[in-house]
């Protein structure tokens, strides 16, 4: 394909104008980029190439050649490309303890400071009174603030054990993470591992209900089926159908635990009466005490966090 720019780095110029992006990598690299290529609306290739490979697995491509097949038939018709959904993450902040009542927001301030005076606007006063100002700025970056402190996922976000293991794994040599890293790591984890309390709400069929509301060992909210190296924790997930797949783990032994661990690379955790599997458009979770985030393998932020399905947001070549 001509005019092909190599780049090298990590974050993509959200002012470059590409007619395609590919990315050799695994899902945490895919995770990096993933705002602007789904802002751009890029077709996107994933080349396998990481310590994990989920999301590639997810979309068809267990090895680069099979990615090198797909971009072939790109170049040459432009007709293997498919939209597919994203998750957003967005913290929930609690609300200051110091916030002043809306109905005191104007106290400090006379009709003729914001300009509500009977003859009209006077000439002799600042074009907009000091409060007015201060609103509207405070708006703005609030508007800001909600745009930059959003992030978007491809694969299963999720907090709780799962969490804890992932942290660990960060820590690892890149060898490791790829050849059974994650088992490494949850039986280092398991041992000291208290399960906080969890109340989670999910929007289903328009109206929101609460799942649950006790100690949880995790919970997944996925939009792919698999993450961690094949681990089918929502098994049944589907990339375009605008929901998620949410997936409970109550607290349990830590031998049913085991027991658990070793069928949800088959999907065969569903149904388990310590889980609880259900589809939803939308998922709000908080933990006692507050716990880490993480989405394609990378932390992200503290709960609580709302999280909710961007449709069609990535083109990605299949």
């Amino acid at each position: 394909m001509p005019g092909v720019n190599i780049f090298s780095g990590n974050d993509l110029d959200p002012n470059d104008e590409a007619d395609a992006a590919l990315v050799l990598g695994g899902d945490g690299t895919l995770h990096r980029h993933l705002p602007v290529l789904s802002h751009k609306k890029i077709p996107t290739l994933i080349v396998p190439m990481g310590s994990a490979n989920d999301f590639a697995q997810s979309i068809g491509f267990a090895t680069i050649e099979q990615s090198l097949i797909a971009w072939e038939r790109f170049c040459a018709a432009r007709d293997n490309m498919r939209d597919i959904d994203l998750g957003v993450i967005q913290p929930q902040q609690p609300e200051p303890v110091d916030a002043r009542d809306q109905s005191d927001l104007w106290a400090e301030d006379s009709l003729e400071t914001m300009h509500f005076v009977p003859d009209g606007p006077r000439d002799d006063l600042p074009r907009m009174g000091p409060r007015i100002m201060q609103s509207q700025l405070r708006r703005a970056t609030e508007a800001e603030q909600e745009v930059t402190t959003q992030t978007v996922f491809a694969c299963i976000a999720g907090t709780g054990l799962d969490a804890v293991v992932h942290r660990r794994t960060l820590k690892q040599p890149r060898w490791l993470r790829s050849h059974g890293g994650y088992v490494v790591a949850l039986l280092q984890t398991l041992g000291a591992f208290a399960p906080p309390r969890m109340t989670i709400s999910a929007e289903v069929d328009g109206q929101w209900r609460t799942i649950a509301d006790e100690p949880g060992m995790l919970v997944a909210v996925g939009n792919g089926p698999q993450y961690g190296n094949g681990m089918r924790l929502t098994h049944e997930a589907d990339l375009q159908d605008s929901q998620f797949d949410v997936c409970f783990v109550r607290r349990l032994s830590k031998l049913r635990l085991l027991r658990l661990f070793h069928v949800v690379f088959r999907g065969e955790h569903i149904g388990m009466e310590e889980v609880e599997y259900l589809k939803a458009s939308c998922v709000r979770i908080a933990t006692d005490p507050p716990c880490e985030i993480f989405a394609d393998g990378e932390p992200v932020c503290m709960t609580p966090v709302e999280i909710s399905v961007k449709r069609s947001a990535l083109r990605v070549i299949a």
